[in-house]
C-alpha cells in the first residue's frame, strides 16, 4: 500500500482517489471516516474517542493521525487522553501532523512490518 498524495478533500492511495477522510486499520483495510460520532468543535467535526476506539482496538504499534491539509483537525479532550494513554501505557508510536506532511512517514511505517493504523483528515 502506498499513500501517494492528498489535496483539499481527497487522498490518493494505491492509485485510487478517495474524496473523503479515511481510516487505515491494522489489517490494511481502508474505510471512509464515520464522522457521525464526532462532535463539532469550532464548526469542524472533531476526532472522537469512538473513532480512536475503532482504530486502536486491534492494538497497532504505530498510530498515524493526519490532521488535515492545514493541520486543524480538532480533538475531543477524551480523544487527546486516549492518544496519550496509547503512547504511555501501550507503547504505541504516534505520528501526527498535517496530512500532506505525513504521507511519507505513513509509507515508511507500512514498510516497517509493524501493525499500523490511522485516520487521515483531508480537508481543513
Amino acid at each position: 500500500m502506498i499513500f501517494e498524495k492528498t489535496s483539499f478533500g481527497n487522498i490518493t492511495i494505491d492509485g485510487r482517489n478517495y474524496n473523503h477522510d479515511v481510516y487505515l486499520f491494522t489489517d490494511g483495510t481502508l474505510q471512509e471516516r464515520d464522522k457521525i460520532h464526532s462532535p463539532r468543535i469550532g464548526g469542524h467535526r472533531s476526532l472522537s474517542e469512538w473513532e480512536l476506539e475503532q482504530i486502536l482496538k486491534n492494538d497497532p504499534e504505530i498510530l498515524i493521525i493526519g490532521m488535515g491539509q492545514s493541520g486543524v483537525l480538532p480533538m475531543t479532550d477524551r480523544a487527546i487522553n486516549m492518544i496519550e494513554s496509547a503512547k504511555n501505557d501501550r507503547n504505541v508510536q504516534v505520528i501526527q501532523g498535517n496530512t500532506p506532511d505525513i504521507l511519507g512517514k505513513t509509507n515508511e511505517a507500512l514498510k516497517s512490518g509493524k501493525k499500523v493504523a490511522g485516520v487521515f483528515h483531508t480537508t481543513c
